[in-house]
């Protein structure tokens, strides 16, 4: 019974993990990832979705360009031109957030319902979802520097919020699959336990 007790505990802590992956994944998506700052005090973040550029004091204007959807500054947007690969992996850090998050909400879904029974099945639906994760954030460390022509020449530093939620996201989805696995492992153990006591018990 203590391993069955285990084993719920596990599944509820699981549970509770990819709701945090969610929530954090929602809000890495809109927030700033990195920091940049040029000459005369101008200074520049860049969230999966697009650039912000910030000039200092006295003007205090700001010029933004989104490639999530494409709009905005086309200047300030504009790749290097000898790194396509790097400005290809900026485009797919958001995608590869969109599909984790929607996985996650799904994991949610699936974990209390209980469904499929197999928690090797419920185990891969936030495993995957950390997969893709790790992807945005690495998509997104070798397409900063070399991506953008503006900020080829800068230190990009990733300092901003979303760029920890990711992280945060992509351990909390990891933690739900691991604690899904051990839960099964768990349980099948108790079972394979039980069932030679019950069968000494009949004879």
């Amino acid at each position: 019974m203590r391993v069955v007790r285990e084993g719920r505990g596990r599944r509820v802590v699981s549970a509770v993990a990819i709701f945090l992956t969610a929530v954090a994944l929602q809000q890495a998506c809109t927030v700033a990832w990195a920091h940049a700052t040029a000459e005369r005090g101008t200074r520049y973040e860049m969230s999966v979705v697009g650039l912000s550029r910030l000039s200092a004091l006295p003007d205090q204007s700001r010029t933004d360009c989104r490639w999530w959807p494409t709009y905005g500054s086309t200047e300030l947007c504009a790749p290097t031109a000898n790194a396509p690969a790097a400005r290809g992996a900026l485009r797919r850090a958001y995608p590869c957030l969109q599909v984790a998050l929607w996985l996650a909400v799904l994991s949610v879904l699936l974990q209390t319902l209980r469904v499929p029974r197999s928690r090797l099945l419920q185990g891969a639906v936030p495993a995957a979802a950390a997969a893709l994760v790790v992807t945005a954030i690495s998509s997104m460390l070798v397409g900063a520097g070399d991506g953008l022509a503006v900020l080829a020449p800068l230190e990009v530093r990733f300092d901003g919020v979303g760029f920890a939620l990711a992280l945060l996201a992509a351990v909390l989805s990891m933690a739900s699959a691991v604690l899904l696995l051990t839960s099964f492992v768990a349980t099948n153990s108790e079972t394979s336990v039980a069932s030679p006591l019950a069968t000494d018990g009949r004879r």
